[in-house]
């Protein structure tokens, strides 16, 4: 890393300024497909607006010299309760692509999650984190390949499985597509321009050709092949039942956010859910997350975990999810902004600021641990706090 470089992260106080090191460094085609939302970008608005509405109650005069971020989610013990979550050919944001990311999370003993759709393999991710793992499936209509990539990924170390189950069709990211991503979108020619206007980036890229797709296939992939492999439409719950009966680890399914979806989850063999819109990039229309967290902690939190995804862009963050019953958080475009930035001491630098105002927030809040995390920090108290206007509740 170029002195530079390390310059840049350091000045890097907060996940908006790795955002806005981010789109400096990518193409604006490129950083587009990161940042947008699909549609109106409603949803993605929204996710982030939701945290907002949440307020804590600080205690004061409490011992808070010393302070524990550590929590135990999806049979793993971790440093903090803030997964990496899944995202797709990473490569395309930077040429250390998913193993950076993988790296970083290691270094700061947390999860880091390898989407179905990456630009790295299993084993390659493997070798580059000691931490907990967890491997992400699309399950396609060939489910015979989505048990091979389950047996793939318990042999490289991966510890827990997440199935995303909110992807029947892709949604319509316009703006990213205007730009021409993904392919076969038509580029226009500013953003040929601005890929030209890249040059670093255009050189990593071409030099190292990330491969979108070799997590699933473990070869580079023709298109046909990468449609024929696309989420199967007929996805039921019983091929929870069925993945159940081959995985003997923690089993997380990404993308519920009904109450009825995550009890029959559950029934079907799930011990966790995470509460995901896909950070507003396919139902448009989906309320935030955090929004529907008391609900679905109502109705299976005594049986699963609670993970939260979407929304999450400070520590504080983290614990208003927790304070509403959560049992830990996942983030995606916090630690890619910081990838795109940096490579893994970007994606380091993203995890140091999360962790850090995880830490002084805590300090501030009175408490010391995050299991001491509850209602009782909620303003209003909880139990109330659902009983909002609806129109307030859902955006």
């Amino acid at each position: 890393m170029t002195n530079r470089l390390s310059r840049a992260l350091e000045r890097c106080v907060s996940i908006e300024d790795l955002h806005r090191l981010a789109k400096r460094r990518l193409p604006a085609p490129m950083f587009e497909y990161l940042r947008g939302g699909a549609e109106d970008e409603r949803a993605l608005r929204n996710n982030c607006e939701a945290f907002s509405r949440v307020q804590l109650i600080p205690n004061t005069m409490r011992d808070v010299s010393r302070v524990d971020t550590s929590t135990h989610v999806l049979g793993s013990d971790i440093a903090m309760p803030l997964l990496l979550g899944p995202v797709g050919y990473a490569g395309m944001f930077h040429h250390e692509r998913e193993i950076g990311a993988a790296a970083a999370a290691d270094k700061h003993k947390t999860f880091y999650s390898l989407a179905t759709w990456g630009s790295s393999t299993p084993e390659e991710i493997g070798v580059a984190s000691a931490a907990p793992k967890m491997m992400q499936l699309y399950i396609p209509a060939d489910r015979e390949r989505a048990y091979a990539l389950v047996d793939r990924a318990k042999a490289a170390g991966f510890t827990a499985l997440c199935v995303t189950v909110d992807t029947p069709v892709q949604g319509s990211r316009e703006q990213a597509w205007r730009m021409g991503m993904p392919p076969p979108a038509r580029m226009p020619l500013s953003s040929y321009l601005s890929i030209l206007g890249h040059p670093q980036w255009l050189f990593n890229f071409i030099k190292n050709r990330p491969i979108a797709g070799v997590s699933l296939f473990d070869h580079p992939p023709s298109p046909q092949e990468m449609m024929e492999a696309g989420p199967a439409k007929d996805l039921s719950f019983d091929d929870i039942t069925r993945l159940r009966e081959r995985w003997d680890g923690p089993l997380a399914i990404k993308g519920v956010l009904s109450t009825q979806d995550a009890r029959l989850a559950v029934e079907h063999g799930a011990t966790a859910i995470i509460l995901s819109n896909h950070g507003g990039r396919q139902f448009d229309a989906a309320p935030a997350p955090i929004d529907l967290l008391p609900a679905v902690v109502d109705a299976v939190g005594e049986r699963a975990e609670i993970i939260v995804d979407g929304g999450i862009r400070r520590g504080v963050d983290v614990l208003k999810a927790i304070a509403l019953g959560a049992t830990a958080c996942m983030i995606g475009r916090p630690y890619v902004y910081g990838l795109a930035a940096g490579g893994q001491a970007g994606v380091e630098r993203a995890l140091q600021i999360l962790k850090d105002e995880l830490e002084r927030n805590m300090v501030l809040m009175g408490v010391t641990r995050i299991a001491d995390v509850d209602g009782r920090f909620l303003y209003p108290m909880r139990g109330s706090v659902d009983q909002r206007n609806p129109d307030e509740r859902c955006g």
